[in-house]
Parts: structure tokens; sequence; C-alpha cells
């Protein structure tokens, strides 16, 4: 439930493929290159296929629930992230990462780490359960709060089941993201996601109960723990100690683990903040607004996590002039796709909900065309993929600081000026405060120029006018949204 993830395969795209190819390749290290474009071809495969999953269960799911489950569910998982991420060691970017990551005691140490970090999530998860239902029973809580609703503490304890699941995966998971073993990933994501929705959709169907959603995720760890130890390939090892290796994973970690909270609390604390502010029925349809977005952020985060980072990586241990070919390549397809899809939801985003959904989740509509300006700000996770790779992960960290602080100013600002809309307004603003820092980077590594930089303006003006037609060709064909 915490992994989000628009059509985007189709015969009539086998020339975009075969350019995008081009392009990566054309470089002169094409064994990276046609491992990174193999990768990225399985991983946008399998989210495509995953958003296909995605939207048959949201449009059952919301047919069978009231939007304000939806906004329950959503409250429950952020807090549960949270914590995910406020414990975050950066185990997996330092097998990635590190030149010692194949060997077996590294990568045992870094399961140790990872099963310590599990106990230590369970124990937290339970905290938090607890004190969220002292603060309800004292009445601390805003009786029309989400946190409020009595089903809360419970359904956030039930989560130490997920985070037990999450430290008993394999580190074959990590040594695949470091090979770019883009097929197997995909599978393994794919299939865990399938398993999560039929299971959900059937006690939904059966009980009608908010709870489904919650067993649904607990079917996903399971299936997703279960394939990294019987389905990835690579050796199995045990968990182990080594000081050495430990301190190297903790070192490095240390970095991830700032940057991980400070970053939960730039992307998330929206979320937190808004289930205070608004009624669980407006959450809900938040939710659903949110949840049509992350079918384009969940396909480019994947990329980079999974591709441009180990990617990256690879380049800077072999030559400096490789990397700056790759980012510099990729940071021109993403300001294209970016660009032009930002233009387009902004235009045009309010009929992905008016088509899909019931009247009861019409209001989602503008929602989604507000938050897809902030598809655009999204660009520079390029660059912050380059700062971890090249052992710079401060500068992420100072980034997500700018946006973090930001979100805790404003959204609460623009709820008092303006309400939902103004709030609405201040996280997409927001998502744009790390820019100078990138561009101040990107400079001081030589990276920033035209050619980098030329791209997103036009792709964005050419994405307006195509949601114009779009809007236009709907409103010919529904007059009554007018």
């Amino acid at each position: 439930m915490t992994r989000l993830v628009a059509k985007l395969a189709h015969p009539g795209h086998g020339e975009s493929v075969r350019k995008v190819v081009a392009m990566i390749d054309s470089g002169e290290s094409p064994g990276l290159g046609g491992r990174m474009v193999k990768a990225a071809l399985w991983l946008v495969g399998s989210n495509v296929s995953s958003q296909a999953l995605r939207l048959i269960s949201s449009l059952v799911l919301t047919r069978l629930l009231m939007p304000d489950a939806f906004g329950l569910m959503t409250a429950m998982s952020t807090l549960y992230f949270g914590l995910v991420m406020f414990s975050d060691m950066g185990i997996w970017q330092s097998v990635v990462k590190s030149d010692q990551g194949t060997e077996a005691r590294f990568l045992g140490t870094a399961w140790a780490v990872q099963l310590i970090r599990a106990m230590i999530l369970v124990v937290l998860v339970c905290l938090m359960g607890f004190g969220v239902h002292i603060l309800s029973q004292s009445h601390w809580i805003q009786v029309s709060s989400v946190y409020a609703d009595p089903r809360m503490p419970w359904m956030m304890a039930s989560f130490a089941v997920c985070a037990v699941l999450q430290g008993l995966e394999s580190m074959k998971l990590a040594t695949a993201q470091r090979n770019l073993h883009g097929k197997y990933l995909a599978r393994l994501e794919f299939l865990s996601q399938l398993a999560a929705m039929l299971t959900t959709i059937g006690l939904t169907w059966w009980t009608s109960s908010v709870w489904s959603l919650m067993v649904g995720a607990m079917v996903n760890g399971m299936t997703r723990t279960l394939l990294s130890h019987f389905y990835l390939p690579g050796k199995n090892v045990r968990p182990c100690w080594d000081k050495g290796h430990a301190a190297e994973i903790i070192g490095f970690g240390k970095w991830i683990f700032l940057s991980s909270i400070i970053g939960f609390l730039a992307a998330n604390i929206e979320k937190l903040i808004l289930a205070a502010l608004l009624s669980a029925t407006s959450f809900g349809l938040y939710s659903i607004a949110s949840t049509l977005l992350a079918a384009v952020v969940g396909i480019y985060s994947s990329l980079n996590g999974h591709v441009v980072f180990p990617s990256l990586s690879q380049a800077l241990r072999s030559h400096r002039d490789d990397m700056v070919r790759i980012y510099g390549r990729v940071q021109r397809i993403v300001d294209v796709l970016l660009g032009g899809l930002s233009g387009a939801l902004i235009m045009a985003g309010q009929w992905a909900v008016w088509v899909l959904y019931d009247p009861r989740y019409e209001q989602a509509g503008w929602m989604l065309q507000t938050l897809g300006w902030g598809l655009l700000a999204l660009r520079y996770q390029v660059v912050e993929q380059l700062m971890f790779a090249n052992n710079q992960p401060a500068w992420v960290s100072a980034n997500n600081a700018l946006r973090a602080l930001g979100l805790v100013i404003t959204v609460p600002a623009g709820f008092a000026l303006a309400g939902e809309r103004g709030a609405l307004l201040a996280v997409v603003g927001c998502q744009f405060a790390s820019w100078p820092l990138s561009l101040v980077f990107k400079w001081r590594e030589g990276l920033l120029g035209r050619a980098s930089e030329r791209w997103w303006l036009p792709a964005v003006l050419a994405g307006l006018l195509l949601g114009w037609g779009v809007d236009r060709l709907f409103l010919a064909i529904w007059p009554g949204h007018a």
C-alpha cells in the first residue's frame, strides 16, 4: 500500500521506444546503456500493468466503499510510511553503491541491520496505535478529524505485521536492483500487487469493511517477501555481523536516515496536516486524486530508484564522462515526459475523475488538475539521484528540508485563507522549493547549461495545448459538464 506507482505501453509507441534506446545507447558505454534501457522497459511495463490493476481495484472499491474509507486508509498508510522512512538506514542503497555489495558477508550484515530495523518498527507502530487511542479518549483530537475514527488505533497497530514482513525480505532484492535485473523486479512487484488486489476486492465485496484494505496490505507484503526468497536469482545469505561492513552501511545510512526523515516530511506531511484539517470524506477525495497522480509519479520514481540511481552509480565508478552523458540524456527525456503530462493534467485532468468514478467522487477532479502542476517540480529528482550516486546525500537532505518547511508553514496558512483550494495550491508550490539548491548543485558539478534546461518549458506548453484539445473534445461529447 505504500508503493504508489498511466498508460504508456502501446504498439504504436514502438518507434518512440526505439528512439529512447538510441538516445541512451549512443554514448561510449553501450553495455551500461543497454542494460539501463532493458531495466527501464521492464519497470515501465510492470508499472503500466500495476497501474491497470490499481485502477481496476480503485474503480471496484469506490463502488463498494464510501469516500471516508479511503481517507482513513490513506491517513494510516501515511503514518506507517512515516515510521518506515524515519527508520530508513539506506540498506539497499548501500548494497547498490558499495564495491563490496556482492560479497556474502556484506549482504548478511545488511540483512541483520534490516531485521533490527524491522523489530524497532514493530515497537514504534504499536506505540503509535496506543498513542492515537489515548489522545482520542482524552479528547485531544478534534472530533471531526480523520484521526478521531475509533478504528484508527487498531488498524495502525496491525501494520506491525507489515513491518515484520519487510524485515524478512531477502537481500536478493537489493542485488537485483544493483545488477539492473528489471525483469525479475517487475514480475515480483506485479504478482505482489495482483495477490493484494484480489484479496482486497474479495474481502470488500464480502464484508464491505475498510479492514479489507488492511488485509490486502498484509497479503502484498507476504507475497513480496516469499517471492524475494524463492523467485529472485542469486545466492541466499544468512544474517551475520561484520563491524567493518556495518560501519560502512551505517555511515552511509546516517545521511540516508536524515534525508529519509526530511524526505517523508517533504512528500507526505501535507497528508498528515490535511487529515487534521479536512473531514474524512474530503480527505478521501484528495486521496483519490493523489492515487490517480501516482500513476505517473510511481513510474517515474521506480525508474529513478531502480534504473537511474544504479546507472549513475556504476557510471561514476567507471568514468565521470559516462555519468555526464547519461545524466544529460535522462534529464532531457524526463523533462519532455513530465512537462507534457503536467500541462495535459492541468487542462483536462478532471475528466479522468468524471469519466471513471461515480458522482460522489466528482470533486476530486479539480484536485487532480491542481496537483498536476506538481509533476513539473519532480524533474529535479534526477539531480537528487545524482547527489546520492556522487556520495553527497546532504544536498538531498537540504532540498527535502526546504520542501518540508514550506509545507508546514504554507498548507495551514493556505487553508486558513482559501480553504481546500488554498491548501492544495500550497502543496503544489512547495514542490518547487528544491529547485534553487538543485541548480546550485548542477552548477558546481559543471552540469548546468542550456542543453539540460531547454526542454521542459516547450513540453509544458505542448501539454497545455493537448489538454485543452482533450477538454474541448469531452465537452462536446458530454456538454453537461460545461
